[in-house]
């Protein structure tokens, strides 16, 4: 009988990495000057990065964002834990509708003698529940496999979903639960989910203090360049 197979986070295949490469030329010639975006919220279009530092840890992130009319272009990479885990991600949200494409990969090596990665790519979608409660939901495909054939190369499912209720001007909440359903493969039932507190320094700073179902803990300062 196969053991359940958590699922471990982190970044990016050579395709992901190609995506990131053409962000900077995708829109540029026609990019309009835009009204400054929330960055708490998850599918906020912006340039900037952030500084971690947690229980594990320090790590980083750099994004890389572009807008032009209705449509954004976000692309983020992420290291933590001492950079042994990376993730990359990849959204192309309208404005209008509310609905993106969303592209979600990772490699971690942080454990010894295995190294994990994944790939996905779905579709997320905005939600206004009302001014103070908004749901960011994403449903996505992808694979998830050992770079040493540890264990089997397995089809996944992903439910990912944002809950954010701002409930002060400058505070905010945000959950974060994950669902990984493995398709063939290795048995993965896997569940996680993330909180964070945040306060909105400025429009163009913010420090979130996060912990997750893992026993990590950690303090983000999040800027704007």
């Amino acid at each position: 009988m196969k053991k359940p197979l958590r699922l471990l986070t982190g970044t990016f295949s050579t395709f992901t990495l190609s995506i990131f490469a053409l962000i900077p030329f995708a829109f540029c010639v026609s990019a309009q000057e835009e009204p400054a975006s929330d960055m708490a919220d998850p599918m906020a279009v912006y340039t900037g990065g952030e500084i971690i530092a947690g229980n594990k840890g320090l790590g980083a992130t750099f994004q890389f964002g572009v807008n032009r009319g209705d449509w954004g272009v976000l692309g983020k990479l992420e290291g933590k834990n001492n950079f042994e885990n990376y993730r990359a991600r990849f959204f192309t949200p309208n404005k209008k509708t509310g609905t993106g494409l969303f592209v979600d990969a990772g490699h971690d090596f942080s454990n010894d003698d295995l190294t994990s990665n994944y790939a996905s790519i779905g579709v997320m979608q905005a939600f206004k529940l009302s001014d103070k409660f908004k749901l960011y939901s994403a449903i996505t495909y992808g694979q998830m496999w050992e770079e040493s054939n540890k264990f089997e190369d397995t089809q996944i499912i992903s439910s990912i979903n944002y809950l954010k209720y701002d409930f002060a001007d400058q505070f905010y909440l945000l959950l974060a639960p994950q669902y990984t359903y493995g398709l063939d493969g290795e048995n993965t039932r896997d569940f996680s989910a993330e909180m964070q507190l945040g306060y909105k320094v400025d429009s163009d700073n913010i420090i979130i203090f996060s912990g997750d179902t893992d026993n990590n803990t950690w303090i983000t300062f999040r800027t704007r360049f």
